[in-house]
């Protein structure tokens, strides 16, 4: 690239992280805001109770705290009325589920555009930092900081990233190249690489596990190996260092796309990562899915990421820093 395009890219990705910085000081998820979040009705739910659609979409939350939501009158269709647990749903309709007045736990904010152009952006994430709504998480969410930064352009992620997950995360401008990024993921065209820190010195320099995870989420969202019917999950292992206080740096290759995937194989392996809050060292799991800010860094990290652009084909690779625990 000669100089006058380099000072013209390297300008443009400092108006980007501008423009984010502005968004996040102060956090938009520090004011007290009351939520409505749209719960849109499936084909296959059509005239189901609602307690019947909730318990179905989020298995995960017990039946008491659905209906004990529906008694508080936390649910309302698109007319305002108040649904009950009884309420029957049409398919196409949107119901809203209300969260009373709170104030968001507070994330991570360094967030750095690595690259951008008329079809793409590539973020380096830092974490704990939530990339969607969920859970406590409105408004302090990556997605939100980008549509308050880059309105009214909408991006549209590719993949996706833990909240506790630093790293490389790949962002679309368009539906169309939206699309046909994900299907360089589907295909297996995209080389994903990660750095992690585990307790414990595997054996062997290079591993890997092909343990199916189950798709449903089970406590907190995390999930589980079903080898019975999970879906098909393969990452590739290699040592880059054991060190002497019992861990060990790794680099970790996803040959899929599972939720929590790394964590959970090599937790399955008997190597729990550092840091980890869900999957813990022993077999054991905790009670915590998103960290506080405050709380010792998940040792987990997306560094390198390679694909071909979609519009011009031209194969892209880029690599961040290394974080400091590796």
């Amino acid at each position: 690239m000669s100089a006058e395009p380099a000072i013209a890219a390297a300008a443009r990705l400092a108006a980007c992280d501008a423009a984010l910085r502005r968004v996040v000081h102060p956090l938009p998820g520090a004011r007290p805001w009351d939520n409505r979040r749209p719960l849109n009705m499936r084909a296959a739910h059509d005239r189901w109770c609602l307690l019947d659609v909730l318990l179905a979409r989020f298995p995960q939350i017990a039946a008491a705290e659905w209906e004990s939501r529906c008694a508080a009158g936390r649910f309302v269709n698109q007319r305002g009325n108040i649904c009950g647990s009884d309420y029957r749903v049409r398919a196409g309709e949107q119901v809203y589920q209300i969260f009373p007045l709170e104030i968001e736990p507070p994330v991570a904010t360094d967030i750095r555009v690595v690259y951008e152009d008329e079809a793409v952006m590539l973020v380096n994430k830092p974490a704990p930092l939530p990339m969607h709504p969920s859970g406590r998480f409105h408004r302090n969410t990556l997605q939100h900081f980008l549509k308050l930064a880059f309105a009214p352009q909408l991006l549209r992620p590719v993949h996706r990233l833990d909240s506790n997950t630093s790293g490389l995360v790949l962002f679309a401008r368009t539906r169309h190249c939206c699309h046909l990024l994900q299907r360089q993921f589907i295909a297996g065209r995209v080389d994903k690489r990660y750095l992690v820190r585990v307790t414990g010195h595997p054996p062997d320099d290079r591993f890997f596990s092909t343990a199916a995870i189950a798709a449903a989420p089970a406590v907190l969202g995390t999930r589980r190996i079903d080898e019975q019917s999970g879906q098909a999950a393969r990452t590739d292992f290699q040592v880059i260092k054991r060190h002497a206080d019992g861990t060990a740096l790794l680099e970790a290759v996803l040959g899929s796309g599972r939720t929590n995937q790394i964590r959970l194989h090599l937790w399955h392996l008997g190597h729990a990562v550092v840091g980890d809050p869900a999957y813990l060292t022993g077999g054991r799991m905790g009670d915590t899915q998103t960290l506080a800010l405050a709380s010792p860094a998940l040792q987990l990290h997306a560094w390198q990421l390679a694909f071909h652009h979609p519009l011009s084909g031209e194969p892209l690779s880029f690599t961040t820093a290394r974080p400091a625990w590796a």
